[in-house]
């Protein structure tokens, strides 16, 4: 699967604290010519997601304010029928974590710190676990 080809026509979401992670990812996502919308807390993205879908969050769990569970929960309500693929940032990776992520619907974990490449293959994991769920089988790109 090309990653970044498939990439290029979603709409994915970064809810990070860390402005050096925040920008490391726009830059990363815009070398590979795909938009990231990086926002700092999860009252910011609820602000997004109210305005347009997306397709993949990434979220860390640890955020000011609200944290990233707290803010998946507040999404959720917002479009209960949106199949958004959620990917959870943490450093905090105990089993009370887990257990809520997996309730949320998280579908990736990244522990932090993390690098470029654990991303990419959360992302890969994610959207395979999608063409499968649609019937298309491993390996063939939508």
């Amino acid at each position: 699967m090309d990653l970044f080809a498939r990439l290029q026509g979603m709409r994915v979401l970064l809810v990070e604290d860390d402005q050096w992670i925040r920008d490391s990812l726009r830059r990363f996502f815009a070398n590979e010519n795909c938009a990231l919308m990086a926002v700092e807390t999860g009252e910011d993205a609820l602000e997004i997601i109210k305005g347009k879908a997306c397709d993949i969050i990434i979220t860390d769990y640890r955020l000011p304010g609200m944290d990233g569970l707290e803010f998946l929960k507040k999404a959720q309500r917002l479009n209960p029928r949106d199949r958004v693929k959620k990917i959870l940032l943490t450093a905090y990776m105990t089993e009370a974590v887990i257990s809520e992520a997996f309730r949320l619907g998280v579908h990736e974990f990244i522990e932090k710190p993390f690098s470029t490449e654990d991303l990419e293959e959360a992302l890969v994991r994610v959207l395979e676990k999608e063409i499968i769920a649609n019937g298309r089988g491993p390996g063939k790109i939508l």
